[in-house]
């Protein structure tokens, strides 16, 4: 519906509040990644509702590493809406709380397709506000290596996706080639 849902707006987002403290982690999961895709494609500026979305989001991110797959499952739908938040208005997201458990999330586990608006968040931010996301480059270059390890079973990010991500390697390398050599980067660079 891209931009069509707008006149739905209100409603769905009242649904979705509802739906992220419903029991079930199939329904927090769905409500999770349908916050996010309403914030991205309504015409409506959401942002007055980031405290509220984020505070209703936060118990998302609380996952043991031996819960089942909806739970991970939501957790990584939660990382995305706050990715896309983190998109549209950077500036209504109080960045200082929020990475901590933003990045702490990464890598995705679960749901890989969120790591399309997690990494457009991430370049975002690297372009638009880098001394925000400074503070956590080595846990990114952890997180950057997962994604492009050829090792895994499952593609984790797109062609797009990892393009620019190389091209910010590259760029990270010209300023730390160290940092990006002991994070085992370096074939990127």
């Amino acid at each position: 519906m891209k931009g069509a849902v707008t006149p739905f707006t209100e409603p769905l987002l009242e649904l979705f509040f509802r739906a992220l403290s419903d029991e079930g982690a199939e329904v927090q999961s769905n409500a999770a990644f349908a916050t996010g895709v309403l914030v991205e494609n309504s015409t409506i500026d959401l942002s007055p509702q980031y405290l509220h979305l984020l505070t209703a989001l936060q118990p998302l991110f609380v996952v043991a590493p031996d819960a089942p797959a909806p739970k991970q499952n939501a957790r990584d739908n939660a990382v995305g809406a706050v990715a896309r938040c983190i998109t549209r208005n950077t500036t209504a997201v109080p960045l200082d709380q929020v990475l901590p458990i933003f990045v702490e999330a990464l890598p995705l586990q679960s749901d890989l397709l969120e790591n399309a608006p997690v990494f457009r968040a991430i370049f975002h931010l690297f372009q638009t506000n880098s001394s925000s996301i400074t503070p956590y480059m080595d846990r990114l270059l952890q997180v950057f290596a997962h994604v492009l390890d050829p090792n895994h079973d499952q593609e984790q990010v797109n062609a797009s996706i990892r393009a620019q991500l190389i091209q910010l390697i590259q760029m990270l390398n010209q300023q730390d080639p160290a940092k990006i050599q002991a994070a085992g980067l370096s074939a990127f660079a």
